[in-house]
């Protein structure tokens, strides 16, 4: 007579097999959708992403730290913060914060700082 198992671990190998073959279909069936609602025009509630694949608002993606780009815009001759700003900005530094002059100000006066102010104008220390 066969013995039939009652193994717990192959019970939960087979669930979660199951489970993974319907994620992948319901993940395709969406696509799917999203693209036939998406051909609807910009009227459309399918312009909103889905939460799995929203990206979040961040910070911004730079070649070079503020820092380095700072250094970059000094390295000639003492700027302002005002004409610091400009050339960082120049260099193509993208700031996430709403008031790009408070993370110039946190590095330009920091703990340890790196520049010198003379009369407002900075250059390296």
């Amino acid at each position: 007579m066969a013995r039939i198992s009652n193994d717990p671990l192959k019970a939960f190998v087979a669930l979660r097999n199951s489970l993974e073959a319907r994620r992948a279909k319901l993940i395709t069936d969406i696509a799917e959708i999203e693209a036939a609602l998406g051909s609807l025009g910009a009227g459309s509630p399918a312009k909103a992403k889905p939460a799995a694949t929203a990206k979040k608002a961040g910070r911004a993606v730079n070649k070079l730290s503020l820092k380095e780009a700072v250094i970059e815009s000094i390295s000639k001759a003492p700027l302002s913060k005002e004409d610091i700003l400009a050339a960082v900005k120049k260099l193509g530094y993208r700031f996430s914060s709403k008031n790009p002059v408070n993370s110039l100000n946190a590095l330009l006066y920091g703990k340890k700082p790196k520049f010198k102010n003379a009369d407002g104008m900075f250059s390296l220390a």
